[in-house]
């Protein structure tokens, strides 16, 4: 069984609080890891991005929200949550649900997933930067992942 935990931040850097994972994907490269986890920015790699869930037995993906909630609200969702009408993730709506569904079908046996996210206020074109609501979520997320999904960190 693959011992790995992979970290995967997904997101458009130029458009608002789309770029959410790529911000919280940052804010983890600034910190040392177990020997056993790996962090990807997938930026916008869509199917691109299953090979980062071989060989590990738990992923983390990290995405912007946009399920109408408020700004900044942080929330986890498990795969078989992603498809239901109040897991609506933003600028992905067709693509990590349609990329986990590919995974399982194309793996067998996904890795263990949690899709960790804020709700976005303003996913803007070509308009780089996040909210304050969405920077202070992110740093949030960075905590949470190192801490309580990782268990490194104080």
């Amino acid at each position: 069984m693959p011992a790995g935990r992979h970290i995967i931040c997904f997101g458009n850097a130029l458009h608002g609080d789309d770029g959410f994972g790529p911000y919280v994907y940052e804010r983890l490269r600034e910190h040392a890891w177990p020997d056993d986890v790996r962090l990807f920015n997938a930026a916008v790699a869509g199917l691109d991005a299953l090979p980062w869930l071989e060989d590990c037995r738990v992923a983390i993906l990290v995405d912007a929200l946009a399920g109408g909630g408020r700004p900044g609200t942080v929330r986890l969702f498990r795969p078989e949550q992603i498809d239901s009408p109040q897991a609506d993730l933003s600028g992905h709506a067709a693509g990590v649900p349609y990329l986990l569904r590919a995974a399982a079908a194309l793996h067998g046996t996904a890795p263990e997933i949690l899709v960790v996210g804020a709700e976005v206020e303003a996913v803007t074109p070509f308009a780089p930067g996040l909210t304050p609501a969405l920077r202070r979520a992110a740093e949030r997320v960075a905590r949470l992942i190192r801490r309580r999904l990782i268990g490194v960190g104080p």
